[in-house]
């Protein structure tokens, strides 16, 4: 599943793009300077557009990744979506994490694969997600489905890209989760090799 992603787009091109989805997006503190990152990886500080009580989306600076469940186990960074009722609250809700490209590897030996997946015409990819508020601060984490055809010759899961139509609906909770959260149609993703650049 997805536990890094790329995020290389400029704040221009997402307020252009929630304005032609019929969404104005909020950006509290004014317009920020959204400085592209290769990988964002668990527990780094990002941003997810969420939900405002005012009914209004709002882009909010997060963390990638629940706590984790127990002193020895890794950060929630995908959430498993079938089945769940996702409602919008004060300390938790739906939101969208907007991301260039999303990570995924293949290969049982290190050093695995590594695979970016993108929007074949779109600056980025608006990721179905859910966030928390708690003692750390807000957070988010990747909700995933079963993988659509792009994905599934690299993952079993995958996470869920959402189509423009659905941004509305999706996060101010009016959108039914079975109507939303579906694996991307062939042919919506394109993916290449991505290896990391050598250390050092």
């Amino acid at each position: 599943m997805c536990a890094s992603y790329e995020s290389r787009f400029s704040i221009t091109e997402l307020v252009r793009a929630f304005e032609a989805a019929g969404l104005g997006l909020s950006l509290p503190g004014g317009l920020p300077n959204i400085e592209p990152v290769d990988e964002v990886r668990p527990t780094d500080r990002d941003r997810a557009v969420r939900w405002a009580a005012s009914g209004e989306a709002v882009l909010s600076p997060m963390r990638f990744g629940f706590p984790p469940p127990g002193p020895k186990a890794r950060p929630i960074v995908n959430f498993r979506s079938e089945g769940r009722r996702l409602a919008n609250g004060e300390r938790g809700g739906r939101c969208i994490v907007p991301v260039s490209g999303f990570y995924e590897f293949t290969g049982d030996r290190y050093p695995k694969t590594r695979w970016v997946f993108r929007s074949p015409d779109q600056p980025f990819l608006a990721l179905a997600a859910v966030w928390r508020s708690g003692d750390t601060g807000d957070a988010f984490s990747l909700l995933t489905t079963e993988p659509g055809a792009d994905v599934a010759p690299y993952h079993d899961r995958g996470v869920i890209p959402l189509a423009r139509a659905d941004w509305h609906g999706w996060l101010s909770g009016e959108a039914a989760e079975t109507d939303v959260l579906k694996p991307a149609p062939a042919g919506s993703l394109i993916v290449e090799a991505a290896p990391r650049p050598p250390k050092g």
